[in-house]
């Protein structure tokens, strides 16, 4: 088992709350309880794995291409001639 985070008491309690809610949401639909859990622990496997990565995507600076070309003004004006 993975050694528990050191983190607010209170935190840990909501998220357990709500990580209770969930498994009940989807037992409740015909998952199995295990399957529940075990889908879920890949869920966060894979988030963790994103955010090892890249922590804050929002952070991250896009070069994207301006609309600053001669043609950005009149896109469309050749299609109302």
């Amino acid at each position: 088992m993975i050694e528990r985070v050191e983190c607010p008491e209170g935190l840990f309690q909501q998220l357990d709350a709500v990580v209770t809610e969930i498994i009940d949401q989807f037992a409740s639909q015909g998952h199995g309880t295990a399957v529940v859990i075990e889908t879920l622990q890949d869920v966060l496997e894979k988030r963790q794995d994103a955010y090892e990565r890249d922590p804050d995507p929002t952070e991250d600076n896009l070069d994207e291409p301006a609309n600053d070309w001669p043609g950005a003004d009149n896109r469309g004006a050749s299609k109302r001639k």
